[in-house]
């Protein structure tokens, strides 16, 4: 492994993070510490903080407890064993030296196109949004070939508590709830959002779509399943 020393920042978010650095070097270390992991959360289209309570349902993490993943740069395992843990309301990932080392010594990762995190055997890499070029975005790596990548956004989106206006009604308590947003990054970059009509899903592979419609018939295969879409791409690469 070639000698690597780079310098992750992590976020700064209103009320909820502390500007803070993440040293990962050849002997596989990660220091600092003095994360602030409180109940509050940034709002990320309006800039409002959110306070968590035990009513609010839900959470802005993709899995409650941290997981033991590894981290790689320059696709080389830089880190073999960290606990990791992805917040998804915020898309950051958080990390700590091991299970057993407090939630509050966590630190976020600055998002990096050269970085790829790992969990099990699920690939997350930050590539550019589907909105701006200039802001990188996590996504899990489902599928990949020489046509493409399939890409899978984890998101959540948060509804406000809404308070019980007579008393023949009840109060709705703040909640989180998931939001999964499929690709295809064509193999020149370009990204297109997979619809869930098999129509317009079709429609995505250009000059490529009756082949696409005879993987799905030939197949059986129901589109809107996670399974059956990793699937698709894998007869898709092979045809």
């Amino acid at each position: 492994m070639k000698l690597i020393a780079i310098i992750l920042l992590i976020f700064s978010f209103i009320g909820a993070y502390s500007q803070e650095t993440v040293t990962i070097d050849n002997n596989s270390r990660i220091s600092s510490s003095n994360y602030s992991n409180k109940i509050t959360y940034y709002k990320v289209d309006d800039g409002d903080v959110i306070l968590l309570n035990d009513d609010t349902v839900g959470t802005p993490y993709l899995f409650e407890d941290y997981k033991i993943g590894s981290i790689y740069i320059y696709d080389e395992l830089t880190v073999p064993s960290i606990a990791v843990k992805y917040n998804a309301y915020n898309d950051i990932f958080l990390v700590k030296t091991s299970l057993a080392t407090p939630d509050s010594e966590a630190q976020g990762i600055t998002k990096s196109g050269d970085l790829k995190i790992k969990l099990g055997n699920n690939f997350f890499v930050a590539l550019p949004s589907t909105d701006s070029r200039y802001e990188l975005q996590y996504y899990e790596l489902l599928s990949q070939g020489k046509k493409g990548s399939l890409l899978k956004k984890n998101g959540k989106i948060y509804k406000d508590r809404i308070e019980a206006t007579t008393s023949l009604t009840r109060d709705i308590p703040a909640t989180f709830k998931d939001q999964t947003t499929y690709f295809f990054k064509h193999s020149n970059g370009d990204f297109s959002e997979l619809p869930t009509s098999k129509k317009k899903f079709i429609e995505v592979f250009g000059n490529d779509k009756k082949q696409a419609a005879t993987i799905i018939k030939e197949h059986k295969l129901n589109i809107k399943n996670e399974a059956d879409l990793i699937k698709f791409f894998k007869y898709y690469e092979t045809n």
